[in-house]
C-alpha cells in the first residue's frame, strides 16, 4: 500500500515544522510549503492525499488558496488551520471548500484524529463492472449518487466536506433529483451512521396528522389514540431525520420544529412532559423558501435555523454527462435484482436518452430504464424506449 502524502502550508515556519514533525511520526509521507504558489507548484507535480493550509497568510490567503486547489481538482481533501473554534467560523471554512478544520493553538491529539478522519472519508471514484462497456475507468459513485460532472463532483464534496459538522443542513432541488440520496449520503459519512436514519416526506402526511407523526402521542390524546407512540424525533434519536418537502408545514408545525431545533426537546401530543433528543435535521425543498417567507408562508426564523449549510441538486437536464452513467448504473443493480443480463445501450438509445428533457430527473431515469429492461433483450433500443423520449 502506498504511503498517505500531505502537504502543510504555512507562512509560520515554526508553527509548520511542528505540523510536518508530528504527521511524519506517524507514518504519513509530508511535504510542506511557506505559501500558496510554492503550494500549488508542489500541487501540479504531485498527487496528494490530503492538503492542511492555514487561513491566515500574506500575499495570497487561504481562501485564495482553496479556490486555486478547487480549480485544480475538486475533489482533493483540505483541512483548514483557522484561529476560530466556534461552530459558526467551521462552517464557513466548509462554505470555503474545506472537508475539515482545525483550531489555533494546534492540538496535537486532535491534529492526529482530524487526519486520521480525513483520510479515512471514503473514496468518491468508483471501478465500476466491466459489464457495461460504455461507464469510463473512473467516475463520481459517493452511495449512490453517481456521475463525472463538475456540478455533481461538487455536491459530493460538500457531503463530505458537512457530514461531521454536527449541524443542519438544507438541500435544494427539483423532484426527483435525489435529494434523500443527499441526506442518506451525509448521515452514513457522519460519526452518526451507527445510529438510526428517519426520512420523513412532510408533505404527503395529512395536517391533522403530522404534528403527532413528528413528535409522538399518548394514549388518548385524540379519537384512534388507542396506545402511546414515538414520533420520528424520537425514533432518529441519536441519529439524522430527513424532512422532505418543509414547504408544506402549517405554521403550527413550523413553530413546533422550531423549539425542537432550539432546544433539543420535544413534547407528545396529549403530554405536558418534555423529551430529550439529540437529532440531526437534513431538510429539503423543491420551492424558493426565500420567496415563501416574502410571501408570509414560511417562518424567516426556522429559514435561518435549517439553512447553516445549503446544498443545491442541479436538474439532471444540466449535467447530460451524468446521464448515460446514471442509466448504467440502474442497468447493473436492477440485472442484479430481476436476473437480466442487460450489457448495454445501443448508441441510438443512447443519443435519445442524452436528449431527453428528464422533467422528473433521476426518479424518470430509472423508472424509463427498468421499463426498458422489461423488453431489452441483451442490449436496450431504441425500440424499447418510450414514445415520449422517441417524440422528444
Amino acid at each position: 500500500m502506498d504511503a498517505v502524502r500531505i502537504l502543510v502550508i504555512d507562512d509560520d515556519q515554526a508553527h509548520r515544522e511542528g505540523m510536518v514533525l508530528l504527521l511524519e511520526d506517524e507514518g504519513y509521507q509530508v511535504d510542506e510549503a511557506d505559501g500558496a504558489e510554492a503550494a500549488m507548484e508542489l500541487i501540479n507535480q504531485h498527487q496528494y492525499n490530503l492538503i492542511i493550509t492555514d487561513y491566515k497568510m500574506q500575499n495570497i490567503d487561504g481562501m485564495e488558496l482553496l479556490k486555486m486547489i478547487n480549480d485544480h481538482d475538486p475533489l482533493l481533501k483540505v483541512i483548514m488551520v483557522t484561529g476560530y473554534s466556534s461552530i459558526e467560523h467551521a462552517v464557513e471554512a466548509i462554505h470555503l471548500g474545506a472537508l475539515d478544520y482545525i483550531p489555533k493553538p494546534v492540538d496535537p491529539v486532535k491534529l492526529k484524529k482530524v487526519v486520521s478522519r480525513a483520510i479515512s472519508v471514503p473514496s468518491m471514484g468508483h471501478e465500476p463492472s466491466a459489464e457495461v462497456g460504455r461507464v469510463p475507468a473512473k467516475y463520481i459513485h459517493f452511495d449512490e449518487i453517481i456521475g463525472k460532472s463538475r456540478v455533481i463532483k461538487n455536491v459530493v464534496k460538500k457531503i463530505s466536506q458537512i457530514a461531521n459538522i454536527d449541524v443542519p443542513v438544507l438541500v435544494f432541488g427539483e423532484s426527483g433529483t435525489g435529494k434523500e440520496l443527499v441526506a442518506r449520503a451525509i448521515h452514513n459519512a457522519s460519526n452518526r451512521a451507527e445510529a438510526t436514519f428517519v426520512a420523513v416526506n412532510t408533505g404527503a402526511i395529512s395536517k391533522e396528522l403530522i404534528i403527532s407523526e413528528l413528535f409522538g402521542h399518548e394514549k388518548g390524546a385524540f379519537t384512534g389514540a388507542v396506545l402511546s407512540k414515538k414520533g420520528k424525533f424520537e425514533e432518529a434519536d441519536n441519529g439524522t431525520l430527513f424532512l422532505d418537502e418543509i414547504s408544506t408545514m402549517s405554521e403550527q408545525v413550523q413553530i413546533a420544529l422550531l423549539r425542537v431545533l432550539e432546544n433539543q426537546q420535544i413534547e407528545r401530543v396529549g403530554s405536558n412532559r418534555t423529551i430529550p433528543v439529540n437529532v440531526r435535521v437534513v431538510a429539503a425543498t423543491n420551492e424558493n423558501l426565500e420567496t415563501l417567507i416574502s410571501d408570509g408562508k414560511f417562518r424567516e426564523d426556522l429559514f435561518y435555523r435549517l439553512n447553516v449549510y445549503y446544498i443545491e441538486l442541479p436538474p439532471l437536464r444540466e449535467r447530460k454527462e451524468d446521464i448515460l452513467l446514471i442509466a448504467d448504473y440502474f442497468i447493473e443493480r436492477f440485472n442484479a435484482e430481476f436476473g437480466k443480463n442487460i450489457k448495454s445501450i445501443d448508441d441510438d438509445a443512447a443519443v435519445l436518452l442524452e436528449n431527453y428533457l428528464w422533467l422528473g430527473n433521476v426518479r424518470e431515469l430509472r423508472n424509463i430504464i427498468l421499463r426498458a429492461m422489461v423488453s431489452a433483450k441483451d442490449t436496450i433500443k431504441k425500440k424499447d424506449l418510450p414514445d415520449t423520449l422517441i417524440k422528444g
